[in-house]
């Protein structure tokens, strides 16, 4: 089992390479492996409460966002959210969907060194 920090940064502007991040960290999972998600940048958009279950949200030829944020959430997979980065978005705690829990920079980069990571 290998544990696995995937790291989104892309928003609603590139919907196809941020829903690959939970592709990914999903696909992990259902491998036995030990993902964690971190979200950054314009990417901590999808864990305000409200859009992350929007049905509108979808990559070209993917399956809609929604859909795939619901399983993260079914597979307990940790979503991590930067939280200056949400905090300047207007992003406040009572916001985050379930499943989503603010994190800062350090915490990144012990993932960083602990984990094989990949980002998008």
């Amino acid at each position: 089992m290998a544990e696995i920090l995937v790291v989104g940064s892309c928003g609603m502007e590139d919907m196809n390479r941020a829903t690959l991040a939970f592709l990914t960290a999903k696909a992990a999972k259902e491998n036995k492996d030990d993902p964690t998600l971190f979200l950054v940048g314009d990417a901590v958009i999808f864990a305000k409460r409200g859009l992350a279950e929007s049905e509108l949200l979808q990559g070209a030829g993917l399956a809609p966002f929604a859909e795939i944020f619901e399983i993260c959430q079914i597979l307990k997979i940790p979503i991590l959210v930067c939280k200056p980065c949400a905090e300047v978005r207007g992003i406040k705690e009572a916001d985050l969907a379930e499943g989503t829990k603010f994190s800062g920079v350090y915490d990144l980069a012990k993932l960083v060194a602990a984990r094989h990571t990949i980002s998008f």
